[in-house]
């Protein structure tokens, strides 16, 4: 986002015009889909504007609360990998200063950061991973500690997969360490594959919605049966894609950069690594244009509802997704 852009939501902010830049983000989509611009770059963008807005938001208060200068606001999951789209709630966390706070104040900042952007078009989290949260907040080594003895303890992280607390990045505030903390967490992974077969494990969890007959396994919703596009298709390639990109010492974050290593250094098959880049278009596109039309769940769809030659295709890259994951859980019976 240019300068002139944040210094509009900067003057967005300060006169609490909330509503005025949740059109804005909705426009900046309608147009770009109207150029044709590719889901990859239509989530780039709402993920950049996403940053800016948490940025300038911080920068809000830390002038009326200069402390917060002090810490390093986090973006976990969708937002850590650019990748969000219309509707992508917070996830966020923050790195505070080794000097004690006081903490009635923290909590009341925190609070009323997390209702700004959620006024602004950032819903809160369900899953409340968000700075609001006691848990989502801590000093650099008390965020070292929590989020490897979250990696060896998969029972204790709650309903949230690993992943989001892998693809994190600093937004605002000193950025170097955080950068650092990264590597750190993401070596010692590769080093310890106990923790690699654990969160290989977390990956088997949940089913590829293809059957062995080459079926759709669908879910219900309350009247309505379907394939949770997010849950069921993303969260698979998405987190398969990180582990197998961070056995070979790739540490960008966006899937798509992710798989064109793998294919690039032969590590996935051509032809598989394409098909896997197609479906997260596909799955990304659907769900930016069922958020733009606001029809109901962004990430539910019903494939027996798409043309025959769409639907069939579908199962094609499913089937692709399947043997993805089984070649990423065989690395975990075979160590790092």
């Amino acid at each position: 986002m240019v300068l002139t852009e944040r210094k509009d939501l900067a003057l967005l902010l300060e006169s609490g015009r909330l509503k005025k830049i949740r059109a804005w983000r909705q426009s900046m989509v309608i147009k770009l889909l109207e150029e044709g611009k590719s889901a990859r770059e239509v989530s780039l963008a709402i993920s950049r504007f996403n940053e800016a807005l948490a940025i300038e938001v911080c920068n809000y208060f830390a002038r009326r609360f200069p402390w917060l200068k002090k810490c390093v606001f986090l973006e976990f999951g969708s937002g850590g990998r650019g990748e969000q789209v219309l509707g992508s709630d917070q996830d966020n966390g923050l790195v505070l200063p080794k000097e004690k706070l006081d903490e009635a104040q923290l909590e009341e900042v925190c609070q009323r950061i997390v209702l700004t952007l959620d006024g602004a078009g950032l819903p809160l989290c369900p899953g409340k991973v968000m700075i609001s949260e006691e848990k989502w907040r801590g000093t650099l080594e008390e965020w070292k500690r929590k989020i490897l003895f979250w990696l060896e303890n998969p029972k204790e992280r709650g309903p949230w997969q690993s992943g989001l607390i892998l693809d994190f990045k600093p937004l605002y505030g000193e950025k170097e360490k955080i950068f650092q903390l990264r590597t750190e967490v993401l070596e010692t992974i590769r080093k310890h594959p106990v923790i690699w077969r654990l969160l290989v494990e977390e990956i088997l969890q949940f089913r590829v919605p293809l059957s062995f007959l080459g079926n759709f396994i669908l879910e219900k919703k309350g009247e309505e049966r379907g394939i949770n596009l997010k849950k069921s298709i993303l969260a698979h390639l998405i987190n398969a894609t990180r582990l197998l990109s961070l056995k070979y010492g790739f540490v960008k974050a966006h899937t798509l950069e992710r798989l064109s290593f793998l294919i690039q250094k032969g590590h996935v098959e051509e032809k598989m690594g394409k098909e896997l880049q197609n479906l997260w278009e596909w799955a990304q596109a659907k769900r930016l244009r069922q958020a733009l039309e606001q029809k109901g769940e962004i990430n539910f769809l019903n494939p027996h509802l798409l043309p025959k030659e769409e639907k069939k295709l579908l199962k094609k890259r499913l089937n692709y997704l399947q043997k993805f994951v089984d070649l990423v859980s065989m690395s975990a019976n075979y160590g790092l």
